[in-house]
């Protein structure tokens, strides 16, 4: 498997060279579905053993504020759980302040997750603080309601730190810790470690190893397209020195989506065992 990550990671470096005419293909069709400004991203997310995960999210302000805004993400994801293919929808409500110039942005959300064929549902609470060169957010899980087929919705949490990889100031990397606190068995834990490229101003790469305590390792990629277009560097622009390592104005990343986990966790009531982690 590790052999398709690194295949899917020469293929999208070579699509570079022809990612102008198929991205504006695909930001008319992007633009179509969730029409307003903001962020939109439709994903593709491949793992090992299961089948692509799809998904679409969007982020739009619905107020301005003094150095910053208040705003709002939905999106709509596919999933597989117990051989089982899933929609979650996802409905949050945030705000967002720039401090230092407008160099630091730190942001407090709130989401409501519902599975719509087992109709769970799910809240959470996240904190967040980004700069040009370090990231962190957490995020709190509470289950609300459990759904059909004696399935238990868990709680949790996560947090991520992220910093730009020197002298590759369009690529960061990041470490993801996770925990599901297990009602029938143990708690799930793990810690997520990888990289994410911007490849151009519309296509993002995230290559990374997922090392669960509790069941076997796993690596993923996750290719994004984004509409429109991110201002900043991208793989196109090589290496440098310096510019990694500089302040930016925060104020374009306003209405960036929210670092969290979007899929329901969930618990098999018969089995006692655990959705996927992601």
């Amino acid at each position: 498997m590790k052999k398709l990550f690194t295949a899917l990671l020469f293929i999208s470096i070579s699509f570079v060279s022809y990612a102008n005419e198929i991205e504006e293909n695909i930001a008319e069709f992007a633009a179509g579905l969730i029409p307003g400004e903001g962020h939109t991203e439709v994903s593709i997310d491949i793992r090992e053993n299961v089948g692509p995960d799809y998904s679409i999210l969007a982020v739009r302000e619905i107020a301005p504020l003094d150095d910053g805004n208040i705003f709002t993400q939905f999106s709509l994801f596919s999933t597989e759980k117990n051989d089982d293919e899933r929609i979650v929808g996802n409905l949050g409500l945030g705000s967002r302040k720039l401090f230092n110039n407008n160099t630091i942005m730190i942001g407090v959300n709130n989401f409501y997750d519902v599975d719509f064929g087992e109709e769970h549902v799910r809240t959470s609470l996240g904190v967040e603080a980004r700069s040009a060169v370090l990231e962190f957010y957490a995020n709190r899980y509470v289950g609300l309601a459990d759904g059909y087929n004696e399935e238990h919705v868990l709680d949790g949490w996560d947090y991520n730190l992220s910093s730009q990889i020197p002298f590759l100031h369009w690529a960061k990397a990041f470490m993801n810790s996770y925990e599901w606190e297990g009602v029938n068995r143990a708690d799930v834990r793990g810690t997520k470690s990888g990289a994410e490229m911007r490849l151009t101003s519309n296509l993002n790469l995230t290559v990374a190893h997922d090392d669960k305590k509790t069941t076997d390792d796993e690596w993923y990629s996750k290719l994004e397209f984004f509409h429109p277009g991110k201002e900043g560097p991208t793989m196109l622009d090589g290496a440098s020195d310096t510019i990694w390592k500089e302040e930016k104005d925060m104020s374009g990343e306003l209405l960036s989506k929210v670092s969290r986990h979007n899929k329901i966790m969930v618990e098999f009531k018969a089995g006692a065992t655990i959705s996927r982690t992601d």
